[in-house]
C-alpha cells in the first residue's frame, strides 16, 4: 500500500507564519506540497509558540530534525522527540534572537507494516476520518483541557480564550520536558475505503467544528480542494492564526490516486505525475478561485451555521507544568477562583448538593 500526503500552510491573518509542515522529507512554511510515500514515513505539523521569540525557527527546526529520523516499528519516538526538545532548548538558551523558542508537534508515523501512530506535544491535532465520521486521536495539552480532566471545570469553554489556549507542554520549553503523547491507531490504517488522517494547527481546529470537518471531507473532490475549503472556512469563522493542514490517504492503485489529486497539484510534484499516465485538463486561475469560493459557501450553507464574531486572539504561550499541575481538587478550585477574579469572566463551578 502507498500513501498520498497533501500538506498546506499559510500565514492566514498573521504577519508571519510560525507554522510548518513536513511532507516527505521537505519542510514547508508557505504554500503546499504533496507526495506519494511508501511506509515507513513520518509527516506532521509544528506550530511555533506565539509570544516567544523565533517560534517559526523552532517549528522548522523540529520538523527538519524529525525528517532525518529513519523510522521503523522498533524506533523509540519518545526519545527522538526529547532529543529534539533538548537541542532546541539548548539553542534557545544560547541565542538572544532565539531565546526561549518553542513549538508544538503533531505527527503521524507509519511503520513498515503500515501501522499508524499519533505523536503529539501541545495543542495541534490529529484526527481520523472513517465512514463519514471524524474522531480526534490526539489530546490537547492545554490549560483548559488539563483543568477539565482534573474536574475543575465542566467544559474548556468556561475559561476565557487566553487561558483556554495556553499550552502546558511544548518542545523547547525551558520549564519542563514535554509530555510526549503516543497513540496507536486502533485499526489498520487504510482498512476502510475512505480511511484518512487529518492533522491541523489550532488556527483551523479551533474554528472548524467536527460537523464542518465531516461535511467538507465527505465531498466528492480531490483532497487538496477539500483541505483548501476547510482552511478558508476557518477564516470565515474568525480564525486570526496561521493555517496549516495535512491529509494522509492510503491508496491501492493509480486510478484511485488520480481521484485523490487535482491536476494543478500533480503538475508540480514529479513523483506523483510520473505515476499517472492520464491527467485531466488543468483549471484556469479564474476557475480555481471560483471553485474555492463555491466550496466555502457550500460548507456554510450545508451546515446552516451562522458565522460568529471573530474570537479574540489567544495568548498562545507556554505555561509551565509546575505552575498548573495542582495535586488536589481543592487546589484546582482555588486556582479557578483566582482566574475568575482576574478575568471576571469565568463562572464559578457549583458544588454538588
Amino acid at each position: 500500500m502507498k500513501y498520498y500526503v497533501y500538506g498546506y500552510t499559510n500565514t492566514g491573518n498573521r504577519d508571519k507564519n510560525e507554522d510548518a509542515v513536513l511532507v516527505g522529507n521537505e519542510v514547508v512554511n508557505d504554500g503546499f506540497r504533496e507526495a506519494v510515500l511508501d511506509a515507513p514515513f513520518i509527516t506532521g505539523i509544528c506550530d511555533g509558540v506565539g509570544g516567544e521569540k523565533a517560534g517559526e525557527v523552532a517549528s522548522r527546526t523540529c520538523l527538519q530534525m524529525l525528517s532525518e529520523v529513519e523510522y521503523t516499528a522498533s524506533s523509540d519516538l519518545k526519545s527522538v522527540v526529547l532529543d529534539i526538545h533538548n537541542k532546541i532548548k539548548k539553542v534557545g538558551s544560547r541565542s538572544r534572537s532565539a531565546e526561549n523558542m518553542q513549538t508544538t508537534l503533531c505527527a503521524l508515523a507509519v511503520d513498515e507494516e503500515g501501522r499508524g501512530l499519533c505523536l503529539n506535544v501541545g495543542d495541534s491535532r490529529l484526527y481520523r476520518f472513517v465512514n463519514g465520521t471524524i474522531r480526534q486521536i490526539s489530546t490537547d495539552q492545554s490549560l483548559g483541557q488539563l483543568m477539565y480532566n482534573k474536574g475543575a471545570i465542566d467544559t474548556a469553554e468556561e475559561l476565557v480564550p487566553e487561558y483556554r489556549a495556553a499550552i502546558v507542554s511544548a518542545i523547547g520549553s525551558p520549564h519542563s520536558e514535554p509530555n510526549v503523547e503516543q497513540v496507536p491507531l486502533v485499526s489498520d490504517f487504510g482498512a476502510e475505503p475512505d480511511d484518512m488522517v487529518i492533522i491541523t494547527s489550532d488556527g483551523i481546529s479551533d474554528y472548524v467544528s467536527d460537523n464542518e470537518f465531516e461535511v467538507g471531507l465527505s465531498m466528492d473532490l480531490p483532497i487538496s480542494e477539500k483541505l483548501a475549503a476547510l482552511a478558508k472556512l476557518a477564516l470565515l469563522n474568525g480564525s486570526n492564526d496561521n493555517l496549516s493542514i495535512i491529509g494522509i490517504k492510503p491508496f491501492l492503485d493509480f486510478e484511485e490516486l488520480a481521484a485523490l489529486t487535482s491536476h494543478d497539484a500533480v503538475s508540480e510534484t514529479v513523483n506523483v505525475m510520473e505515476m499517472l499516465e492520464e491527467q485531466s485538463a488543468p483549471r484556469t486561475a479564474e476557475e480555481k478561485d471560483e471553485l474555492s469560493d463555491i466550496l466555502t459557501i457550500d460548507l456554510g450553507d450545508i451546515i446552516g451555521k451562522s458565522k460568529p464574531e471573530p474570537k479574540p486572539e489567544p495568548h498562545h504561550e507556554i505555561v509551565s507544568r509546575e505552575d498548573i499541575e495542582l495535586e488536589t481538587h481543592d487546589l484546582f478550585m482555588q486556582a479557578q477562583a483566582s482566574l475568575s477574579r482576574l478575568s471576571g469572566m469565568i463562572p464559578k463551578k457549583k458544588k454538588d448538593d
